[in-house]
């Protein structure tokens, strides 16, 4: 007797129907993609008891002709295509003719439904793949399918489903993807009686994006817009103030179809470089436009898998228009203090007096350095780069922990208020002329006076700007000042400039870190390093010149372990690469956090940051400084009430 079977039809559509449904949440993918490629532009769906229980989705699309309701219940039933031919220009959603059979042979399924030609509608009712009823009801044009007992009659099934509320949370999820994929189309999604968004259905991306996600994240994302290759690239991505553990909020979309896509996720990850900390991850959502023919859409039956033909040019896409919008983007993280406690009567017993000492008034000079009348050395100071004023702060640095015991006796506010301790301030070196391969750049003028009120915790300077507070990270902006300066400097003259030592530094390499210094010499070259192999690792005899000597062995190690990081495009990965190298050197060499540094000099970072508002986060992903508005310290302690 032969072993090998022929299975019935009614187990081949329960194999079948495990391809495209496998959860109550692709059910409800499937039924909203079928009503959009039906002209719909309004569509309620209704979830309970995560799916299982009941999925409805109505809408007021083109209706399905009574003739051909019957039909559209078999397999590979689909009015989407008709030959070989029409695969390669695929344009609609579903194409295949497999889900509403498929999610026949596993449910109770009604469908009403009516064209705009016919007199009345069609009711079909459908038990597990049977057809029990085919009748003529009164309904308005468009289709309602409703679906109960999902998987009833497949126990296995229904015994691997999460609980109730995690099927209802994956199949929210799909829903906002869809209705991200067609902001034209008003989408309203109830689930257990409680609607979780409706989205306006107005074709505004952003307006979808603070349907489904809220006001705060919305207001944080920035417009992408990009074409290159025959592609267009549009949507939103998100600021560096607004990043995820997870890559749950980056949404890809592909001639209007959600899908997941590597490539188009390590280009938007790579775009991200030097702007958000490593281990979090952007959030996006981005629309690709291109030719049918371009991509393969008919990879999985769930249609989320797809292949491009040629995916450097999408990589690309999306890297440069990324990449454009990060670059042109000018915001400083606004933060909202703590909402105060509420204070009840009596909470400090009688017995324990309540005492307030307040510091003696002395008389002290003008708090401030204001732009109309600046202190001696800042002029001379504004005119330095950033790598020339690190020389200088670094003398400071050593005069002022030579001069003082400890780090902690500094006082915590410095410039505001009471005067700052009595030292000298080095007269800085001056500026070398301004050369074709390097020029001299000056910080723009500062448009609004701004007052520096002091430091806190030798770390944070505290400026006030018209009705702004504005607090800096002095280590963080001087790392990303420092930064963009290594970075037009090698745009310029394709290398970073470097200073020799007079005693090389011999450098033991592990077998991967040789390797790494081999392969990637032109990157390490590229930043300001020299260096010639030996049989036990390498001789470094240049470094780069704004890093001293002795932070100059272990940056070279670092960047070794992390130059061969790169993914996607070769030549945009090598760019990456070139970026991260700078900013590990721009790290090494910037003023540390918790050191006082010289008043003008303070004042001189805090003129560089305010001119460069487009300057947010340092090379590692961190703010480099957020404001406090003053409304909003007024709310906080009672001053006004709105």
């Amino acid at each position: 007797m032969g072993k090998i079977n022929l299975l019935s039809e009614e187990v081949a559509n329960l194999i079948a129907a495990g391809e495209v449904v496998d959860r109550p949440a692709s059910v409800l993918k499937e039924l909203l993609e079928n009503a959009i490629d039906a002209g719909a532009t309004a569509i309620t769906a209704e979830v309970g008891r995560g799916g299982v229980g009941l999925l409805r989705v109505s809408d007021n699309g083109c209706g399905i002709a009574s003739e051909d309701l019957p039909v559209a219940l078999q397999r590979h039933a689909t009015s989407k295509i008709k030959n070989a031919e029409d695969l390669d220009e695929i344009l609609t959603l579903g194409f295949r003719g497999e889900a509403l059979a498929a999610i026949a042979g596993v449910s109770v399924m009604e469908i009403v439904t009516r064209t705009g030609e016919a007199e009345c509608g069609t009711l079909l009712v459908s038990e597990y793949g049977k057809i029990t009823e085919v009748s003529e009801v009164g309904c308005r044009v468009g289709t309602t399918v409703l679906v109960k007992e999902l998987f009833g009659n497949v126990p296995a099934r229904r015994k691997f489903l999460k609980k109730d509320v995690t099927e209802a949370q994956a199949a929210t999820a799909y829903a906002e993807k869809v209705a991200l994929s067609h902001p034209e189309v008003a989408l309203t999604l109830i689930v257990d009686g409680t609607t979780r968004f409706s989205t306006p259905g107005d074709g505004d991306v952003l307006g979808v994006l603070h349907a489904v996600e809220g006001r705060e994240f919305a207001k944080k994302m920035l417009p992408v817009k990009g074409e290159m290759s025959g592609m267009t690239l549009t949507g939103y991505v998100g600021r560096s103030d607004n990043v995820a553990g997870t890559r749950n909020r980056q949404s890809f979309f592909i001639n209007g179809r959600y899908v997941r896509s590597k490539t188009m996720q390590a280009a938007l990850e790579q775009a991200f470089t030097s702007y958000i900390a490593p281990g979090k991850f952007p959030s996006a959502a981005l629309f690709l436009t291109l030719a049918p023919g371009a991509v393969d859409v008919n990879v999985h039956p769930a249609k989320i898998e797809i292949r491009f033909s040629d995916e450097r040019p999408v990589f690309e896409i999306v890297y440069h228009a990324v990449r454009g919008a990060l670059t042109e983007a000018a915001y400083r993280p606004e933060r909202t203090p703590p909402a105060a406690p509420t204070l009840r009567q009596n909470t400090v017993p009688k017995s324990e007096p309540i005492r307030i000492e307040l510091p003696p008034r002395t008389p002290a000079p003008s708090p401030s350095v204001t732009p109309s009348a600046p202190a001696a050395p800042a002029p001379a100071a504004r005119e330095l780069s950033p790598r020339d004023s690190l020389r200088i702060l670094a003398d400071c640095a050593e005069r002022e922990r030579a001069a003082a015991p400890s780090v902690a006796s500094a006082p915590v506010f410095t410039y505001g208020g009471a005067p700052a301790p009595e030292r000298e301030v080095p007269t800085p070196a001056p500026a070398p002329p301004p050369t074709p391969e390097a020029p001299a750049e000056a910080p723009a003028a500062v448009a609004t006076p701004f007052t520096v009120i002091g430091e806190a915790f030798s770390t944070y300077v505290l400026v006030e700007r018209g009705e702004e507070l504005l607090v800096i990270d002095k280590h963080a902006a001087h790392e990303r000042l420092l930064f963009e300066d290594l970075l037009a400097e090698q745009r310029a003259g394709g290398k970073s400039a470097s200073q020799g030592l007079l005693l090389p530094l011999s450098l033991h390499l592990t077998a991967t870190e040789r390797g790494a210094a081999e392969e990637y010499r032109e990157d390490l070259l590229s930043v300001g390093f020299s260096y010639e192999m030996t049989q036990s690792g390498a001789t470094v005899d240049a470094i780069p010149a704004a890093v001293e000597p002795e932070a100059a062995a272990a940056l070279f190690t670092e960047m070794l372990a992390s130059l061969s990081e790169g993914t996607g495009n070769p030549a945009t990965a090598e760019g990456s690469r070139r970026e991260r190298a700078l900013w590990q050197v721009a790290c090494k060499a910037a003023i540390k956090g918790g050191r006082h540094y010289d008043e003008a000099h303070v004042r001189w970072l805090c003129e560089r940051v305010l001119s460069r508002p487009d300057i947010t986060v340092c090379p590692h992903g961190r703010p480099i400084a957020f404001t406090m508005t003053k409304h909003r310290l007024d709310r906080e302690f009672n001053r006004i009430q709105h």
